[in-house]
């Protein structure tokens, strides 16, 4: 964080709890633009889109302002404006409305926060984690889990079946605009890479044990594959999905560089 940040948004939090509005000290927010980006190497905490700072935007996971979602009239989040923990790098496509007239889908997150249970909403300050979001949380251990996608066409996916993480998956899916239509042949590229090369490390495999050109082959591919789930990579959360499904009895490598 940047010298006297603390002390910056400790500021800005107590003007909006006396009833200022917390886009007048945007500014706040917007200093820690650069280190959420660095975080992930510059890559949108939500679709792992890798696009230029300028056209991302820090959200509030929980919105600051309205909330469309809830039961009753919400005026957002306003304890959390301040408090990094909400905060989350995000593009365009995930964080605003918009829509692709080509694919024919609609998305982005703007004031959307539906939860599990409505009735466990909260409308003045208290603790977050009564609250389970609906919304897939890149921030969440498990939640990236959830989400993989098809390698015929790079459009996400649940990769559960259990209905009620479905049912999360298929809202984030829509909500966070992740079904973008050039997005998802963005990732339908690198799913093509991906498949080639393990295709390519598969055939070496069995030959590398008795030819050293094999497995020199074999490791360069196996190296490409690693930079593909690396999190630094473009979808390295949905090349991870895919390259877990290639896992077999026959190709025991495939686990050792999914835990490497």
């Amino acid at each position: 964080m940047p010298d006297g940040w603390l002390a910056r948004a400790a500021a800005a939090a107590a003007a909006v709890a006396a009833g200022g509005d917390p886009n007048d000290h945007a500014a706040v927010w917007r200093e820690l633009k650069d280190g959420l980006a660095e975080l992930f190497n510059d890559k949108c905490w939500y679709c792992e889109v890798p696009v230029p700072r300028s056209d991302n935007a820090v959200d509030h996971f929980r919105p600051k302002g309205r909330v469309s979602d809830a039961a009753m009239e919400h005026q957002g989040y306003r304890w959390l404006a301040f408090d990094p923990a909400n905060f989350r790098y995000a593009c365009t496509y995930c964080n605003s409305k918009r829509k692709d007239l080509e694919g024919g889908t609609i998305g982005g997150k703007a004031d959307r926060f539906p939860l599990v249970d409505e009735n466990a909403r909260l409308y003045d300050a208290g603790e977050p984690d009564r609250e389970r979001p609906i919304l897939l949380d890149p921030c969440d251990i498990e939640d990236w889990r959830l989400l993989g996608c098809r390698r015929e066409n790079g459009k996400p996916c649940a990769s559960t079946n259990a209905p009620g993480e479905v049912a999360r998956a298929d809202a984030s899916i829509e909500i966070y605009h992740l079904h973008h239509e050039p997005t998802c042949k963005l990732r339908h590229g690198e799913a093509v890479r991906l498949m080639g090369d393990i295709e390519e490390a598969k055939s070496y495999f069995a030959l590398a044990e008795t030819n050293a050109d094999h497995a020199r082959s074999f490791k360069v591919a196996a190296q490409r594959i690693l930079k593909a789930i690396h999190i630094n990579s473009a979808f390295s959360g949905d090349m991870r999905f895919l390259l877990g499904g290639e896992r077999s009895a026959e190709h025991p490598w495939i686990q050792t560089l999914l835990e490497t």
